[in-house]
């Protein structure tokens, strides 16, 4: 008789298998899954925004639970529709307005580039310049834009998901009762569950609050310097804050570049840009750390690797969903001796909390 294969290397084919099958699935699903997800991320948000609103006192007054829910579902609506305003008024304004900055950006490159050649006495511009002509500002903002459009076109179908998620929030405990009635399993799954809840409400409340003061004070800065389609630009800096590490260069990147080409003066643009970067530092550095402390405990080399898979399987939507998808994949390989390992291999400290 053939020995059979050790249980562990079973278990963790079967779990290789099922994560292939899943980004597989995440993949060729993806106008699907991406509007689900996104709904979970918000429905996240209202319930953390709710649970703050229940928070706060008057006196001897405290919101009661649905009317700190409904205070948020409010909130929420009001929000996006601000967000829906500026991306419908400004996006095709931006895209429309892209190939003029285009021959600004080749002017201005064949400039430095004819000036490089001169200082190092060559007879013609580099070749440098060629390469860098082919630069599609167009294509480039196109792409931001498309996000934003996709996301917006899916307005209706997210808010669905969201509503019913609410609602369905009601009946979950009974459900999970119903699903595991060992006393101890249904415990076991209850602390997972309110784990998992509490580490993302905390973080998709308190990043949003920061992203929020980051944009509101970057379109303050925009809008005294006069850089053209300043709510686009402030909402794009907000949208990428949520992506860790890379997110906040590359928002301050965009408005900074546009500067340079609306005004023609470096000095100006490096002004803006040492402003964006001032109000961005003093926001993410001073508050964000006092507010979210350790609670996320992620490894930054396994969020940078997140980062990359979910924005190759997503796009700039997936890089934004990263880290709460992140937490909770940890989270839950905590909860198994056979993939405990990798959850602490996922972690910051090693700690599991």
């Amino acid at each position: 008789m053939t020995a059979s294969p050790p249980r562990d290397l079973l278990s963790f084919a079967a779990l290789a298998g099922l994560a292939a099958l899943t980004l597989y699935l995440m993949v060729v699903g993806q106008s699907i899954f991406l509007p689900l997800v996104l709904a979970i991320f918000i429905s996240y948000l209202v319930l953390a925004t709710g649970h703050a609103i229940q928070r706060v006192k008057f006196g001897s007054w405290r919101p009661s639970a649905v009317l700190g829910l409904s205070l948020a579902i409010i909130a929420f609506i009001v929000v996006i529709g601000l967000v829906v305003q500026i991306i419908a008024g400004n996006v095709r304004a931006v895209v429309e307005a892209a190939p003029q900055y285009q021959e600004r950006l080749q002017a201005l490159l064949t400039q430095i580039t004819t000036f490089i050649a001169s200082f190092l006495g060559q007879d013609r511009p580099l070749t440098l310049t060629t390469l860098l002509q082919e630069i599609d500002l167009r294509a480039v903002v196109g792409r931001f834009a498309g996000a934003f459009q996709s996301i917006a076109s899916n307005t209706f179908q997210i808010f669905a998901y969201v509503a019913f998620l609410l609602l369905e929030s009601r009946f979950f405990k009974h459900k999970i009762k119903a699903m595991f009635p060992e006393p101890g399993r249904e415990a076991a799954v209850h602390a997972t569950l309110s784990q998992i809840g509490s580490r993302i409400e905390t973080y998709v409340l308190i990043k949003t609050l920061i992203s929020f003061l980051v944009g509101v004070a970057s379109y303050i800065v925009l809008s005294i310097a006069g850089v053209d389609f300043a709510p686009f630009w402030s909402l794009l800096i907000f949208v990428l804050n949520f992506i860790p590490y890379i997110g906040s260069p590359i928002g301050m990147l965009f408005p900074t570049v546009l500067a340079l080409l609306q005004f023609s003066s470096p000095a100006t643009a490096v002004i803006i840009l040492a402003f964006l970067w001032g109000v961005q530092s003093a926001v993410e550095n001073l508050l964000e750390p006092r507010l979210m402390g350790s609670s996320l405990n992620l490894s930054p080399v396994f969020m940078m690797l997140a980062l990359s898979v979910w924005g190759a399987i997503w796009g700039i939507t997936g890089m934004i969903l990263a880290v709460p998808i992140m937490v909770m994949l940890m989270i839950v390989l905590a909860q198994f001796p056979n993939t405990r390992a990798l959850a602490i291999m996922m972690s910051e400290t090693g700690d599991l909390k």
